[in-house]
């Protein structure tokens, strides 16, 4: 059963007793949703007014001294990137890595067998490492 015609803006709308309590339960959800998204970008604005005093007074004090110039040292920038919740700046470094292991149990015919089932099988890598020219080397082959 309709309830009475209701005009909003010079449109009518029609509406059963179950359909206008659910675009109230939507309206209320929406109403709920608005008010988590308007506290979230509260949040973030405070955060961002704490990050431009964080970085603005970093750079008043390394200017401190009157001069167009200012020597900053790493630590201290990422001290300051850290505590606006940035990456650190970090260096790229290399090295050489020497890995002793020794495998038992193998099964093979020859000790040239065992040398390439070693070769071909063991393999060198690393969580987001890049790798350049592993070399496996296979020493001291001896009969259990």
């Amino acid at each position: 059963m309709y309830l009475n015609p209701i005009t909003v803006d010079g449109t009518t709308y029609n509406f059963t007793e179950e359909s206008l309590k659910e675009l109230i339960k939507n309206e209320q959800a929406l109403k709920r949703k608005h008010e988590s998204v308007s506290n979230e970008a509260q949040e973030a604005y405070r955060k961002l007014v704490s990050i431009r005093s964080k970085v603005y007074d970093f750079f008043s004090e390394a200017f401190d001294d009157g001069t167009d110039e200012a020597t900053v040292e790493r630590d201290n920038v990422n001290e300051l990137l850290e505590s606006i919740g940035s990456d650190v700046l970090t260096t790229t470094w290399s090295a050489t890595v020497e890995i002793t292991v020794t495998v038992t149990g193998i099964k093979a015919t020859s000790p040239e067998e065992v040398e390439d089932i070693i070769t071909d099988n063991i393999e060198v890598s690393g969580y987001d490492l890049e790798l350049h020219d592993p070399d496996v080397r296979v020493q001291d082959i001896e009969r259990e």
